[in-house]
């Protein structure tokens, strides 16, 4: 895949104190993406000298796991959250060489900005003014999840590039900004997939099975572990065909479409988060990895 952006790759004289060798080896840091914009997920690749034995970034104060890829290249994934201001940003990267100085590098790029549509939709007045008895649950349903995705990148447990969930093109994308019964509401953060009720919802890549349960909001949800701070949500399901700690690989049964907490009518919502970040799920499709 040959990135669309320019790339840019500058030896630091220092890194939080890290020292730093410029004359016998060097990383070079390269990414591809399908853009570089809000909501887009970026592969970064380091190649390095053999004697490089870690690979460590810091993104949106997160440590950002690299895992080898042959040849002397390391890689890693990076999101571009839907709420990134355009600009310029760094991406600083450090390779560990026991018993020797550290490299490091600092690759450069910019975000550029983005534009969303906005849609109006009607729903049942308790997901837009939720009662007071429901409250208690949405805090605790909130926390919950804040964990899950805020929590240490776990292995990585998927190969090769991701499926589609159901068949179909998204037929409300990814960071539309939405009005709800006339009270405007922050960016959509995943893509619907129109669907039958019934229809069949596949894992995309392989995970383990966070939660499989009914969530205030999502309705009926199974959320993906993908490993490398990877989460795929997917909401609104009719039954489930997965348990939490289940295992699963690109393909498996997850459970069927449905139209269960606050939705308009049965469709898939599938939304991903990447270290924290809010990301298109249909960029992750521009990764052959």
């Amino acid at each position: 895949m040959t990135s669309r952006h320019a790339v840019i790759t500058v030896a630091l004289a220092s890194i939080a104190a890290t020292p730093i060798v410029r004359a016998q080896g060097a990383l070079i840091v390269t990414h591809t993406a399908r853009a570089l914009a809000p909501g887009e997920v970026l592969v970064v690749s380091v190649a390095a000298p053999p004697a490089v034995t870690g690979v460590t970034a810091v993104w949106r104060d997160r440590p950002v796991p690299f895992q080898r890829a042959g040849d002397g290249r390391w890689e890693a994934l990076i999101g571009v959250d839907v709420a990134e201001a355009a600009g310029p940003r760094t991406l600083r990267v450090v390779g560990r060489r026991p018993g020797a100085a550290d490299l490091a590098a600092a690759h450069a790029f910019a975000v550029a900005p983005k534009q969303w549509r906005t849609r109006r939709l009607t729903v049942p007045r308790r997901f837009v003014d939720p009662p007071p008895s429901a409250l208690p649950r949405i805090r605790e349903e909130t926390a919950l999840l804040n964990a899950v995705f805020a929590a240490a990148p776990t292995e990585r447990r998927w190969r090769g590039p991701f499926a589609r969930p159901v068949e179909g093109v998204a037929v409300s994308g990814f960071g539309v900004r939405s009005v709800l019964n006339g009270q405007a509401r922050g960016p959509h953060n995943g893509a619907d997939f129109a669907a039958g009720t019934g229809t069949p919802i596949v894992a995309p890549a392989g995970g383990r099975v966070v939660y499989a349960r009914e969530f205030y909001y999502s309705g009926n949800t199974v959320i993906l572990d993908h490993g490398a701070g990877l989460f795929s949500t997917m909401a609104h399901l009719s039954a489930f065909d997965v348990h939490e700690g289940d295992v699963v690989a690109r393909g498996d049964l997850l459970g069927k479409v449905g139209a269960t907490g606050r939705v308009t009518g049965p469709h898939l919502h599938w939304a991903v988060r990447l270290l924290g970040a809010r990301v298109d799920p249909e960029s992750l499709f521009a990764i052959a990895e």
